[in-house]
């Protein structure tokens, strides 16, 4: 039972991405999967979608959705995972269409113009189904966990087959990427575990659906045979008797003859369409019989479980159970203390290579201005002439953006329109369509500057002409500019 109760239950399909976004996350502490400020900025944006005193479930489902896209774009072996564990329909119409062919197999299994009534075929299959009806019916009744897993081991089987072939290709991937994997194999097991029931009861309705399948290939067998060609009906047996005959058959086909309103034969005339007393009669009330048998020990019987299944399978998808560590993994995402609204803050440096510590003046100086507690988080350089195809990726690689976006520069430098004005004004244009609440500030760095004049004459003059030419060139192009020494 999950922690939180019933507002920990989810649907089925939000709860793939949202434990494979949690593996991701416990994996990567360092946020190089996934980047910190990427989680955070998925915390605030799924609150402010997400209504107010809605489920938890579906703030952590909402949360996973806003970081999925960004995840699969740079991995993609993660859909591949995604695809495997959610299963494959392809697969399960394909192991109903060869139960079909199965059954017309059977139909034709004598190879003969002659269908013998008794029909051993027919009659094992029948057997079966009864004893798998009755191994159901008395697991149902004892309803203990021992007899359900003797009673499904063929179908947990056949749902882990999906998750093995999943955690074969994560160990391949283990290679390439260590902590990926890691992660990948973490999610594929935690998804297992969490959705074998949902999982079991598709296989055991798969498994339902194939024995109908095998039924209604049986009965298409047996009636394109009758018009095909002219098949004749009789028995013979070295331990059996007509009496025994008779007896046996109103066993087997009593139900399919109250269903249809054919009448089993007497004694006598079982014992005139014996093999050895002449060449039996026309197959065509015993092909009614059989197809009328069929449908009501295999594909009625059948389907109706399938329906069943299918009933507890909507009730499980709809309010799918979830690990009861979840509750744990959402205090973290959306801590009580408001931790989840931390502003997240993209810092690009610009032809300029700043230090561990200039960063950590910068995040202090940052969260100065902004009154509370700020995100950073670094991207890579930009070199001079790296300006457009810096500008295209950032384009094109989705995401949520940050609630700032710092491009830092050196007070060393000097303002230049093809440079720095090209990209401050594309910068400023493109978040104002890409994303309005995203505010662009130009930090620039006095420190290296300010060093290198200390040792000259005029050192206070030169280094004051260069901040107002930086501000008059940053305000220009309607940007907020911030001047500071992030090297003390």
């Amino acid at each position: 039972m999950c922690a939180f109760g019933a507002e920990c239950d989810m649907r089925e399909k939000d709860l793939p991405p949202v434990l494979l976004v949690k593996a991701l996350e416990e994996a990567d502490s360092e946020g190089r999967l996934i980047p910190i400020a990427d989680r955070i900025a998925a915390s605030r944006e799924a609150k402010r979608n997400v209504a107010s005193g809605a489920p938890q479930g579906a703030l952590l489902a909402a949360r996973a959705q806003a970081l999925l896209p960004r995840i699969v774009g740079r991995h993609s072996i993660i859909s591949t995972v995604l695809a495997l564990v959610g299963g494959s329909p392809w697969v399960r119409w394909l192991l109903i269409a060869l139960a079909c062919v199965a059954g017309l197999g059977v139909s034709a299994l004598d190879g003969t113009q002659r269908i013998n009534i008794l029909s051993f075929p027919l009659l094992g299959l029948v057997l079966w189904n009864l004893a798998m009806y009755a191994a159901i019916a008395i697991g149902a009744l004892r309803n203990s966990p021992g007899a359900r897993s003797k009673r499904r081991w063929l179908s947990g089987l056949l749902a882990y087959i999906g998750v093995g072939q999943a955690l074969r290709i994560v160990a391949r991937s283990r290679a390439f990427d260590a902590s990926l994997s890691e992660a990948l194999g973490r999610f594929t097991r935690q998804w297992y575990e969490a959705a074998k029931p949902l999982l079991v009861r598709r296989a055991s309705r798969l498994l339902h659906l194939c024995a109908a399948a095998v039924g209604i290939g049986l009965i298409a067998g047996l009636y394109l045979r009758g018009i095909a060609f002219d098949y004749r009906a009789g028995w013979d047996s070295t331990f059996l008797e007509p009496p025994q005959v008779r007896a046996l058959l109103s066993v087997l086909y009593e139900p399919a003859s109250m269903l249809t309103g054919i009448t089993l034969p007497d004694t006598a005339h079982l014992a005139n369409i014996r093999w050895r007393n002449g060449n039996g009669e026309s197959a065509a009330r015993w092909i009614h019989l059989l197809a009328a048998t069929v449908a009501v020990f295999i594909v009625g019987p059948r389907l109706v479980m399938a329906l069943v299944a299918t009933l507890v399978i909507t009730r499980l998808s709809l309010r799918s159970p979830v690990p009861p560590d979840l509750a744990r993994y959402y205090r973290t995402v959306f801590p009580a203390s408001g931790e989840g609204a931390r502003a997240v803050v993209h810092v690009v440096p610009y032809a300029y290579e700043p230090q561990p510590n200039t960063l950590a003046r910068l995040q202090t100086l940052l969260t100065t201005d902004h009154g509370e507690p700020v995100v950073v988080e670094v991207q890579p350089l930009v070199r001079y002439g790296d300006e457009e195809a810096w500008l295209a990726t950032l384009r094109t690689r989705g995401g949520a953006l940050p609630d700032f976006l710092v491009l830092l520069t050196t007070l060393a430098a000097t303002p230049e329109n093809e440079n720095h004005g090209t990209l401050i004004a594309e910068l400023r244009d493109w978040l104002a369509v890409a994303s309005a609440r995203t505010q662009l500030l130009v930090v620039v760095d006095e420190g290296p500057y300010a060093r290198r004049m200390s040792s000259q004459g005029g050192a206070g003059t030169r280094v004051e002409e260069r901040r107002c030419a930086w501000r008059e060139f940053i305000s220009a192009r309607g940007v907020n500019a911030r001047l500071a020494d992030l090297s003390a």
